[in-house]
This record gives C-alpha cells, structure tokens and sequence, in this order.
C-alpha cells in the first residue's frame, strides 16, 4: 500500500480518504471488479463518492502501472489490480473475466510482426467458461 501511495504522490495526485478506500478495495482482487461495483462496496462508508472519483483514481493507478483498466465488456469499465501482462477470458454467459497466463516468448512473436511501438498490449478471449460449459451441454 505504501508503495501505491508513494507511487500516486509521485504523480502529484493528492491523496484523500476516497482514494486509498479505492485503492485498499481493488488491491490483491481478482474478480476484476467493475466500476458500479467499486460505488457499491465503497458508497456506505462514503455516502459522498462518485462515479468520477472512480475514474479518475483509477486512472491514476493505471497511469502509475498499478492496475489495468479493462474494456473486455462493451457495457462497462473492470479492474484489475494485476498490472503483469497476461491475457484476460470474458464468459459470455456468466460475466466473469479469467486471468489467462501470457508468457514472455508470446508476446515476444507477437511484437516481432510488427513495426508499431507498443505501450500496452490487452488480449481478450471470449467464451464460455467451464462451469457456463456444463450447463450449456446438459
């Protein structure tokens, strides 16, 4: 945690209560939570916070490579407190997103078709899960 916030001050960006309940509530997830749920699990302890609070904290944390902001759902904005590159699996049918491991000699081969500098790299696979599989098939 203190290195988030040596990392946010770095930045400049002034540190509030709102801020470090964000960042204490995505730290070590990996339900990659959504921003509707950030408001929810966050609004009773702080009546006050809004959806551009959210936003723009963690855009700040993307910024300072402590999360990734996903766009694997078309509907809304997760979060991943994972900023290791790997790729993400969305269920189709159930809604939750997979951490999929992506190893350094397959980004590698997929940099190498390419001429273009790359900042970030965000793979998604799309599907049904195990469990979403079981149903489908009986």
């Amino acid at each position: 945690m203190e290195e988030a916030v040596s990392a946010l001050k770095r930045q400049g960006a002034k540190i509030t209560s709102q801020r470090l309940a964000i960042l204490r509530l995505l730290q070590g997830r990996r339900d990659h939570p959504s921003a509707e749920c950030v408001y929810q699990e966050l609004k009773g302890e702080f009546p006050t916070i809004s959806f551009a609070t959210i936003y723009s904290t963690t855009q700040l944390l993307a910024q300072a490579e402590l999360i990734q902001i996903l766009t694997v759902d078309n509907k809304r904005v997760h979060f991943d407190p994972n900023p290791e590159p790997h790729a993400h699996y969305h269920c189709i049918h159930c809604g939750r997103i997979y951490d999929i491991p992506l190893n350094e000699r397959t980004v590698g081969e997929i940099l190498q078709h390419t001429d273009f500098q790359v900042d970030q790299i965000q793979i998604y696979l799309y599907g049904a899960c195990p469990e979403c599989l079981k149903g489908l098939t009986q």
